[in-house]
């Protein structure tokens, strides 16, 4: 019988446990649609025992002396509010620990702010990655010999996995199962955790709509999800204006000082949006997905999706997971 595959997920206190849990699941989940143990995943921390997470309830550990750093396949090093993680990165004991452990294991993974951790080993040096969102500046800071992307959910460079946070986590986990196992797996596991997608990792953090609706001004929240629905529909600088209540000059100001953007970019990302959802869950051709999103043709789509995505639409739909006939 193949040996299992050792998956060390290092925990400490005031961690984020969905960031150990997401992808402890994924994985056990995968050993329960195979049959067998196929991983085997041990939570570790420098004192054996209960250890507090942010979510007011502790995950159990054992010691880290008790897990060997030459026999982790997979390190997933999780994320956690910020005294958690300044306490872990003061915690010798747990950074040596990692550190070792990284340069062994066959991959080395992070999530959310777990990649301070991963980056205080030097793993990280001079390759892109990926934590959440709030966290971005801090670690570009911390670590200026590191590329951070601010957008991606989840990066894989070498043998290091880098992924945004929460429930991102998952998604990275999803991909590993797929790296070992295949995509009919993968997406067995998805199906089984009620998970909507397996997002790609160069899918962005954020939507227009959730942009929009964090912002402080109500109009604009209402007016991206009234957008959403009329996405197919002229939607120009003067109707927007018009259905936020604003004069236009009014309507850009506010573009700007709360999007960061001009409105002509806050509807092609809405349109793109809706694109990429279309690509993902229907079997349309380009020409009707333009014309559903709202864009002028298909050559317009292509140029503006591979502008912001980084890849074509063709591209995009052949890397994601669900099938178009779905």
């Amino acid at each position: 019988m193949t040996k299992p595959l050792l998956v060390a997920i290092p925990i400490f206190p005031h961690l984020q446990s969905l960031d150990a849990i997401g992808p402890g699941q994924v994985f056990g989940s995968a050993n329960q649609m195979l049959g067998r143990e196929a991983y085997r995943i041990r939570l570790v921390a420098t004192k054996a025992g209960a250890v507090a997470t942010t979510a007011g309830f502790p995950l159990l550990a054992e010691r880290t002396g008790a897990v060997a750093p030459r026999s982790v396949d997979t390190l997933i090093v999780p994320g956690g509010d910020d005294q958690g993680i300044r306490d872990a990165l003061a915690d010798k004991a747990l950074r040596k620990w990692i550190a070792e452990t990284a340069k062994h294991a066959r991959r080395a993974c992070s999530v959310c702010s777990g990649a301070f951790l991963l980056a205080a080993t030097g793993m990280l040096k001079g390759k892109r990655v990926a934590t959440h969102w709030s966290a971005t500046d801090d670690l570009q800071r911390n670590f200026p010999d590191v590329d951070v992307d601010p957008e991606a959910i989840y990066i894989h460079e070498g043998k290091c996995w880098t992924s945004a946070g929460v429930t991102t986590g998952i998604d990275m986990a999803l991909a590993l199962v797929e790296e070992d196992f295949g995509r009919d797996l993968a997406m067995a596991v998805a199906r089984q955790l009620v998970v909507y997608m397996r997002r790609p990792g160069h899918q962005t953090q954020f939507s227009s709509t959730l942009v929009a609706q964090s912002t402080k001004d109500s109009r604009l929240a209402d007016l991206a999800s009234w957008a959403e629905r009329n996405i197919d529909k002229r939607l120009d600088v003067e109707t927007l204006a018009e259905h936020a209540h604003m004069s236009l000059r009014s309507f850009h100001r506010h573009c700007h000082a709360e999007l960061g953007i001009s409105p002509a970019k806050f509807v092609e990302g809405l349109r793109l949006d809706a694109a990429r959802r279309l690509l993902e869950t229907r079997s349309f051709d380009l020409a009707q997905v333009a014309a559903r999103a709202g864009f002028s043709g298909s050559d317009h789509l292509i140029r503006a999706f591979e502008r912001r995505f980084g890849v074509t639409p063709g591209v995009y739909r052949e890397m994601h997971a669900t099938q178009a006939a779905e």
